[in-house]
């Protein structure tokens, strides 16, 4: 993997950040210049905020990006985001301010409009979650508590926090982005990211009867119904991204797929404006709702 020169693409206006573009593999300019115009745009769209310089690493091929973040994870003592063809781009903050990586081989795979809908989503994560501390958080009180009454592992919980807390954030950057008015890109966006995979199938097949199993792959599907749940409510798009979510949960047991269905987006809809407070509230009412029950069964 050989790493590229860098460019810079200087701040224009306030609240556009300097973007540092770092290119791994072959990429054209002129895929460049798309990518950083339409960030560009959603920034312009999203102020005011405090993002001032962002990191874009654009990657050729999502092999290279896999291992770059399994590295990365490794050196900063963080979970890694999973990275496949539906999730072409992520955002980080590892290294104290806001990188936006991107791979080209993933992005060619979605139509455009679901292609500006994950980039802005990711922009959306630099304006709301460009710090480390929205990435390594402390335990939570109930899950302390799960993990002492059912004899869970530090690992365990731990994991399940990574996936409440990436829905959490997931679910505030939809909020912002519909607020701002980005529904289509996004509803776009939404459909390849509710679309269940063969893997999502094959993993509930081996957790389920297993409680614990069963209640972290449960966890797992939190973060697309994060990402939907601000446009079930819009007038012009609710319908078709509730059958998304609906359809995202089809393989599941009516009894599982119907309490996430019901419970979940109106937990959401609960959250206020804090992310670390909001963690915490998601955590408690997730926990009492959905994950002790499969417990106590």
């Amino acid at each position: 993997m050989n790493k590229m020169k860098r460019i810079t693409f200087g701040s224009d206006s306030h609240f556009q950040p300097k973007i540092v573009v770092c290119r791994f593999g072959e990429v054209d300019d002129q895929k460049v210049n798309q990518i950083v115009g339409i960030i560009r745009e959603c920034y312009n769209r999203l102020a005011p905020h405090e993002v001032d310089v962002l990191d874009l690493y654009i990657f050729e091929r999502s092999s290279a990006v896999k291992a770059f973040l399994a590295e990365e994870s490794k050196g900063v003592g963080v979970a890694s985001s999973s990275f496949d063809e539906l999730f072409f781009s992520t955002h980080d903050a590892w290294r104290g301010f806001s990188r936006i990586i991107i791979c080209q081989e993933g992005m060619k795979k979605l139509p455009t409009l679901a292609q500006k809908g994950g980039i802005r989503h990711e922009v959306g994560h630099s304006v709301l979650h460009g710090s480390p501390l929205y990435y390594i958080f402390s335990i939570p009180p109930p899950l302390l508590d799960l993990a002492k009454r059912f004899r869970l592992s530090r690992q365990y919980v731990t994991n399940m926090l990574y996936l409440i807390s990436i829905a959490v954030k997931d679910y505030e950057v939809s909020r912002l982005l519909h607020k701002h008015g980005y529904v289509k890109d996004q509803i776009a966006f939404a459909k390849h990211m509710l679309t269940p995979m063969e893997s999502d199938k094959t993993s509930w097949e081996i957790a389920r009867a297993k409680p614990d199993a069963e209640a972290l792959c449960l966890m797992s599907y939190l973060k697309p119904i994060g990402y939907a749940t601000p446009f079930s409510k819009n007038e012009d798009s609710k319908k078709e991204i509730n059958h998304y979510i609906r359809e995202s949960l089809s393989f599941l047991p009516q009894k599982q797929s119907t309490k996430l269905l019901k419970q979940t987006p109106e937990i959401f809809q609960q959250l206020e404006m804090d992310t670390l407070n909001n963690v915490n509230k998601f955590t408690q009412l997730i926990v009492e709702k959905i994950i002790q029950p499969i417990f106590e069964d």
